[in-house]
């Protein structure tokens, strides 16, 4: 449980204007509520992420620092993530690509980590796609053959691991895993019900390409890419996804097992952009946003109680269908009950609108060319911003 009071990490830079001061990469650092998260207070929402980023600094771990990122269609393209990986990778060394979808769940979403190649026929599953019929789809898609395939994945830097999340099926067939090549493991996917399970598998050095090759029925959720050491970020953000999709559309214990498997040192959540075109200020759909937003939020902290997790609320967005080209109401209304959520389920929350600048300021994002003409979506400069802000607040730079 949570308890008052909440303390921010950070003093707060001018009001609104963080967000417009600077270039790219001077860019304020984000505010983040970091909320005591038991009483009397000794334990801090974020301090499970600081005490793992120190080890890794310290070199005391023998595992990469592992950040997952859930979001929509403003993270999904892997710019904003990219961009985190890129810093953690400078600050304390490349861990690899980490978790990626055995294919991506949806056409637009991107992974700047790897290239990938697909061989034979396979039925893709996704939250926000093609919904798989028994709600199975691990950290939010699936890929499944019927008489066979294969998936090669060629890393941008070398990887000494990889872990497979699959599922054993009745009727599963056989999973091949190959580093560079040649055949490291065989995996039998066959079971008389259904369940997730991983295989993790040491590759030999300097490994940069792997592939999964099914035999028959196999189903796959994605797979780990990592180096011994370093940093990864996971970009599990899916365009057009929302929080009702995470709560309806994969089984709440099956995701806590993909979680918990995964044990992310911090798991960010950043949705909202969808909903906001349609939910109303104050209604009963705002309610069940507040309440399956808690819900996730409480399977990702059941998940791995260890780790931390951070809720970035909704940017600022114009209503450009609508004469006069007003602020769209719902966005504060959605800021608040985030943070409500997240400070109910022991998650810090940046308020990424106040951070922007507030009412109005999705206008002035784009005369600076940092949003797009949605008035919804940043441009990549607006991105890197997003990503430097965060980065600068959850890695403060040294007096």
């Amino acid at each position: 449980m949570v308890v008052a009071p909440r303390v921010v990490l950070l003093a707060m830079v001018g009001a609104g204007g963080a967000a417009f001061a600077g270039t790219p990469n001077e860019v304020a650092p984000a505010v983040l509520d970091d909320a005591c998260i038991d009483t009397p207070c000794t334990r801090h929402a974020l301090d499970g992420f600081r005490t793992a980023l120190t080890a890794q600094r310290e070199h005391a771990v023998d595992h990469p620092l592992r950040l997952s990122f859930f979001g929509d269609s403003v993270t999904a393209d892997d710019h904003i993530t990219g961009v985190l990986r890129q810093k953690f990778a400078a600050l304390v060394g490349d861990g690899g690509p980490g978790f990626v979808f055995a294919i991506e769940p949806h056409k637009f979403n991107q992974n700047r980590t790897l290239q990938r190649f697909i061989g034979g026929t396979w039925r893709i599953a996704g939250l926000s796609t093609t919904p798989a019929p028994d709600r199975l789809l691990g950290l939010g898609g699936s890929a499944e053959s019927e008489g066979g395939g294969s998936i090669r994945i060629v890393a941008a830097s070398p990887v000494t691991s990889v872990d497979v999340h699959y599922l054993s099926q009745p009727h599963g067939g056989s999973l091949s895993v190959l580093a560079d090549g040649k055949v490291v493991t065989t995996i039998a996917t066959l079971s008389d019900d259904k369940r997730s399970e991983f295989s993790r598998v040491t590759l030999p050095a300097s490994t940069a390409n792997v592939e999964l090759r099914a035999t028959g029925r196999v189903r796959l959720f994605g797979a780990s890419l990592e180096a011994a050491k370093g940093a990864v970020v996971d970009n599990l953000g899916i365009v057009s996804a929302t929080t009702k999709q995470m709560s309806t559309r994969n089984l709440a214990d099956h995701l806590r097992n993909q979680l918990a498997h995964r044990a992310s040192d911090l798991v960010v959540v950043m949705l909202g952009t969808n909903e906001a075109g349609w939910l109303a200020a104050k209604s009963t759909g705002m309610a069940e946003h507040e309440r399956m937003f808690g819900e996730f939020l409480a399977n990702i902290r059941a998940a791995h109680p260890e780790g931390s997790c951070l809720v970035i609320s909704p940017l600022e967005q114009t209503d450009w269908r609508t004469e006069g080209l007003p602020a769209r109401t719902s966005i504060p209304a959605m800021v608040a009950a985030q943070h409500r959520a997240a400070l109910a389920h022991g998650c810090a929350f940046w308020d990424a609108y106040v951070w922007m600048g507030g009412e109005g300021a999705s206008k002035q994002w784009l005369k600076r060319g940092w949003l797009r003409n949605d008035y919804a979506h940043p441009t990549p400069t607006g991105m890197t911003r997003i990503a430097n802000a965060l980065f600068g607040a959850l890695v403060p730079a040294k007096p």
